[in-house]
């Protein structure tokens, strides 16, 4: 007897699903139920993940890098906004998705001037600064229609409360919303077999390490200046894209404190690899600055807080009642004054002061990501949401 076919799920999303790893973890989830079609924006990222071979990845426009897509004309963003409406619209037409599936509000705007008639999930990352849209510009026009296009999903997922309650409040939606935190893929990080080995080479390394989008904002300024008052061995190893003004910044104030020789940038770094990479820090670094409502509530929004847990690194995180109320009793969390060097580095210090503690800090952040912080724990009561949306 042949398997029955698996209804259609239309996923659209105007960036990189590949850069996404929440979003990159809920489609291989779903796929195990849908015949999931990706429509996507082009870019000219080289490939950051490996989809399943049931999943459909259609990349629309232009494969540029992202700067030049921000610099372009009006008239050139919105004829490639106008042709991915139009890939939208066709790929309703052909699927005839049993469920649309909408990433930020480019996506819900897309399907709804494509007309989309098929029930939806409205799954939020981050929200944008909430105010008047300014409607002289693209961006602004497709936030406005987002916020009413947004009302008429069936579902509406953020992976963060006070960023959802932020939202409903601008929007007037009073729909309780699903939270549903960016933890990543149990699956996707293999068992620490050989703690021994990975203790003692940490320990003899003690590299600290940052993952993501590198930026003021993400607190790497702090890092560099609280390496002159750690242990001299202590090394830096920032991954992520940049952009060069920043990371000559960056050289300049490591030379001028005396340990750009401690500073290494690796750029972008494909997330298997990455994620193999990570095993070998001593300390993962989540320093968000407070200069916007998506960098002050993030305690289940930002992916490598879980990841370096997957991987079995204890963490330095801000100081802030939403990062201690949720990571209460954690004993592989330290926390700093993230705008503070000396506070990040006297954080650093404690995480090393100890061998013995360090080794069962380690092994609590990798038993802590199987247990509780993994996506395949949270992503139940989503998939329960969407097989009754999709009707069955």
């Amino acid at each position: 007897m042949s398997a029955p076919v698996k209804p259609a799920l239309l996923v659209v999303f105007y960036a990189n699903p590949d850069r996404y790893p929440p979003t990159y973890n809920a489609i291989r989830l779903l796929s195990e139920r849908f015949r999931v079609h990706v429509v996507c924006r082009a870019n000219a990222d080289p490939p950051g993940v490996t989809w399943p071979a049931d999943v459909r990845v259609d990349r629309v426009g232009p494969a540029v890098p992202d700067r030049e897509k921000y610099t372009a004309s009006m008239s050139a963003k919105l004829g490639e906004y106008v042709g991915f409406v139009w890939a939208v619209r066709r790929a309703l037409a052909a699927d005839r998705p049993a469920l649309a599936y909408a990433y930020e509000p480019h996506a819900v705007t897309a399907l709804g001037l494509a007309g989309c008639r098929a029930r939806t999930v409205y799954h939020r990352h981050e929200i944008e600064e909430l105010g008047p849209a300014a409607r002289r510009s693209l961006q602004g026009w497709i936030l406005a229609l987002s916020w009413r296009f947004g009302k008429r999903a069936d579902l509406l997922v953020f992976p963060e409360k006070h960023r959802a309650d932020m939202y409903q409040r601008f929007v007037g939606d009073p729909r309780e919303p699903l939270i549903v935190p960016n933890f990543p893929l149990l699956s996707a990080f293999a068992p620490i077999k050989d703690w021994p080995a990975v203790l003692e080479a940490r320990w003899r390394e003690k590299v600290l390490l940052y993952r993501g989008a590198i930026g003021a904002y993400n607190g790497i300024l702090q890092m560099v200046r609280a390496l002159p008052d750690v242990d001299a061995a202590v090394t830096l190893r920032l991954c992520g894209g940049a952009e060069p003004a920043f990371l000559a910044e960056v050289r300049a104030l490591a030379t001028e404190l005396g340990v750009v020789a401690r500073v290494r940038h690796d750029g972008y770094v494909p997330y298997d690899r990455l994620n193999r990479e990570t095993v070998g820090a001593a300390v993962g670094l989540v320093l968000y600055q407070r200069v916007q409502a998506n960098l002050e509530f993030n305690a289940t929004a930002t992916n490598k807080l879980y990841e370096y847990a997957a991987c079995g690194v204890p963490v330095v995180v801000p100081d802030r009642p939403a990062f201690r109320a949720f990571l209460a009793g954690e004993s592989w969390v330290e926390y700093a004054q993230a705008e503070d060097p000396a506070s990040v580095a006297a954080a650093i210090g404690r995480l090393l002061a100890d061998r013995g503690a360090y080794e069962e800090r380690s092994r609590a952040a990798r038993r802590a990501f199987e247990e509780r912080f993994n996506y395949e724990a949270v992503f139940t009561p989503l998939r329960e949401r969407v097989l009754a949306l999709a009707g069955g």
